[in-house]
């Protein structure tokens, strides 16, 4: 009986310790601490355990089994908001510029102004050294022949030496850079020392002078298909109107000579320029120009005469009427700076030589020439609008 015992008592020893062991683990699952953990379930869950027939091979196989939770409540189903309307346009994702790309300028807000006209002034200089007809007898033939046994005189002209200097300026106008409007004055002094031959004074030493004053009106016309080229070109036409005065003191066999002479010359003209451009960048621009102009007219002179011998005549005034025609050329360097954001403002200056030259017939004595060389300046500013 007392191994039986024994072993009973053992037996009950290890049950009642197994139990003990039960509710301890038991307590704990069910803890506060152990909450949202998976529940064990006993003894099928464990390797000695029986085998639950209905459990399926995935929950023999864990040591822990889970225990069937409680799914919280799903709320109704919403119905889906409704899809946004497209938008119209989308705006393209900005496009960091790489290093090797150029980044071009920000757009200008303001619409650029295109200048369609422009205003330009300029003054010019003129040394020209040459020779200039005067006209001789014409009026002394009429107060010699009024005379009865007066002496007969032969009317003709003398050519003689000249230093001329002219300033003058110009204004211009132009529409779509185009069509121009150019109006100019000159003021020019002449004078001379002669001794040339009088015809019937024979040779006389005189001494004279002359002033002048042009006054011109040109339109003209410039390719606008050659702006922006290296060549460029104009045509123009135009009038002129001199007036001048002469005045002249010689001495002669016959006495003390003088002569007072006043000039109307009423000239058409037409001309050309050619230019080319031999540098130009943003600022400055080198050009070279020809120039070229003829002109046809008619003079109207108020000639009066008188001789000391003749003391007691009256001077008689002779009205000489005149055709004239010649022509002018004129190369010239020319330079131009702009100024000036958007380059409305230019000056330019130009610099070179220029040549004259003049026929001129006078009724009963022939045709004689006259020609004026030297150098030209001109300096001037530009502005678009």
């Amino acid at each position: 009986m007392g191994p039986l015992l024994c072993s009973r008592s053992f037996r009950f020893f290890l049950i009642a310790v197994w139990l003990c062991f039960a509710d301890v683990v038991m307590a704990q699952d069910q803890s506060p601490a152990n909450a949202g953990q998976p529940a064990l379930t006993y003894p099928y869950d464990q390797p000695w355990g029986p085998v639950n027939k209905n459990s399926s091979k995935a929950q023999q196989s864990p040591t822990f089994k889970e225990m069937p939770k409680s799914e919280p409540a799903t709320p109704p189903a919403q119905p889906p908001p409704p899809p946004a309307p497209p938008a119209a346009v989308e705006a393209a994702a900005p496009v960091a510029p790489s290093s090797d790309m150029p980044v071009p300028p920000a757009p200008s807000l303001t619409k650029p102004v295109v200048a369609k006209s422009e205003v330009s002034v300029s003054a010019d200089f003129f040394d020209g050294e040459g020779t200039v007809t005067v006209p001789i007898g014409f009026s002394l033939r009429k107060t010699l022949g009024s005379v009865p046994g007066g002496v007969a005189v032969q009317p003709t002209a003398g050519s003689a030496p000249r230093s001329s200097q002219y300033f003058g300026g110009t204004i211009s106008y132009s529409y779509l850079h185009a069509w121009y409007v150019d109006l100019s004055y000159e003021d020019g002094t002449s004078s001379g020392n002669a001794n040339f031959d009088a015809g019937n004074f024979g040779n006389i030493n005189s001494d004279f002078s002359i002033k002048d004053q042009w006054y011109q009106a040109y339109l003209r016309y410039t390719f606008p298909a050659l702006r922006g080229k290296r060549l460029s070109a104009y045509l123009r036409a135009g009038a002129s109107y001199v007036d001048a005065d002469l005045d002249m003191n010689a001495n002669t066999p016959e006495g003390k000579y003088t002569q007072k002479d006043k000039t109307q010359d009423i000239l058409g003209n037409g001309g050309f320029g050619i230019g080319y451009s031999l540098y130009a960048s943003r600022r400055f621009i080198i050009s070279l120009q020809v120039e070229g102009e003829g002109f046809f007219g008619q003079r109207s002179q108020q000639s009066r005469e008188t001789l000391s011998s003749d003391a007691g005549l009256t001077p008689k005034t002779d009205n000489i009427d005149n055709t004239l025609y010649g022509g002018i050329a004129r190369g010239t360097a020319r330079f131009e700076y702009r100024l000036g954001q958007a380059n409305r403002f230019r000056v330019f200056a130009e610099g070179g030589a220029q040549g004259k030259i003049t026929e001129i017939t006078y009724p009963g004595a022939g045709t004689f020439s006259e020609d004026l060389w030297g150098p030209y300046v001109k300096v001037g500013l530009r502005y678009s609008f």
